[in-house]
């Protein structure tokens, strides 16, 4: 019998590459709703390199995985998606750093928290979009690479 660690598994990757914002933008979301500014600062905060990783490791799919023009066009999306949430995070934390103190949200701050909550669900439409389009046997290959 063979053991896998999970961490090394390359599904386990995948979801934790698209997860982790999530989860970050999330619970910024309800720091805000709950009064929290300084938590969902520093959940912006970590959004930005954890979101720019993302958006590299999609970027570079894109160019080592040449597929059909359908694929490379949703997959050109999803690396403009991930790149547009960088920039959302680094304008949320940016708009939250200087009134942190005051325990006040920002409009802009409101404004990217909304953005990235929505470039997130199309992300994840997309997402399930191309893969519903794949072929079955291929979906399994795929979904164990990467």
């Amino acid at each position: 019998m063979k053991w896998v660690r999970p961490m090394h598994s390359p599904l386990f990757m995948v979801v934790a590459r698209r997860a982790v914002p999530a989860g970050l933008v999330v619970i910024a979301a309800f720091a805000d709703a709950s009064g929290s500014p300084h938590l969902a600062f520093y959940a912006f905060l970590a959004l930005v390199p954890v979101a720019a990783v993302t958006a590299l490791g999609a970027y570079g799919d894109l160019l080592e995985r040449p597929g059909s023009a359908e694929e490379d066009a949703a997959r050109r999306l999803q690396a403009a998606l991930w790149a547009g949430l960088v920039a959302l995070a680094v304008a949320g934390a940016a708009a939250r750093a200087p009134v942190l103190d005051d325990g006040v949200i920002p409009p802009l701050a409101t404004t990217a928290l909304i953005a990235a909550l929505v470039v997130l669900c199309v992300e994840g439409v997309l997402e399930l979009v191309a893969l519903a389009r794949r072929p079955r046997e291929r979906r399994a290959r795929v979904s164990l690479e990467g």
